[in-house]
């Protein structure tokens, strides 16, 4: 969202008066014309460190890094999970059989931690598996073997690593 919002800034920039103070005249000054306030600040983006817009708000930008930190510290799962975040798992009630049903959960409502320490996960017999999707997003499915308990964690970088759905396969 910090680049969409930035990109719109720099649009309406054109369209808006500068409420920047004046430049202080140079001796340089005088023989340049003056940029635009439009101008300006895309020559501040393109001279600006890709690495510098990322660092402030994704603390973790390598998704390596990033589930490691969230699957064992529930201060980031609280600000890394999508409100509302899209839950699916088996409804054994449903006739004539059980069925796969969908829920969006407000953050509110979210039961902490929402993802187990993978870095235990061996602990207790289950397995991880994780799985870049075509979109870019990021599959971690955290399973018991020759059974059905089996979770899938989708997070997608919007723009920090988020998650934004869960699976849980379990019956």
């Amino acid at each position: 969202m910090p680049l969409s919002a930035l990109a719109l800034g720099l649009a309406l920039t054109g369209c808006q008066p500068s409420t920047q103070p004046a430049p202080t005249a140079t001796p340089d000054s005088a023989t340049r014309p003056a940029a635009s306030p439009a101008a300006a600040a895309a020559a501040s983006v393109a001279t600006a460190d890709p690495g510098a817009a990322v660092s402030p708000t994704c603390p973790h930008p390598e998704f390596d890094t990033f589930l490691s930190h969230f699957s064992r510290e529930i201060t980031l799962q609280e600000t890394s999970v999508a409100d509302p975040l899209v839950s699916e798992s088996v409804d054994m009630a449903a006739e004539p059989e059980p069925r796969m049903v969908s829920e969006k959960i407000a953050l509110r409502d979210v039961t902490w931690p929402v993802m187990p320490n993978t870095n235990t996960l061996h602990k207790v017999g289950r397995d991880l598996k994780v799985t870049a999707e075509a979109d870019g997003s990021m599959a971690v499915q955290i399973l018991t073997p020759d059974t059905s308990d089996q979770q899938t964690y989708y997070f997608a970088q919007k723009p920090c690593w988020q998650l934004v759905r869960k699976v849980d396969e379990a019956i």
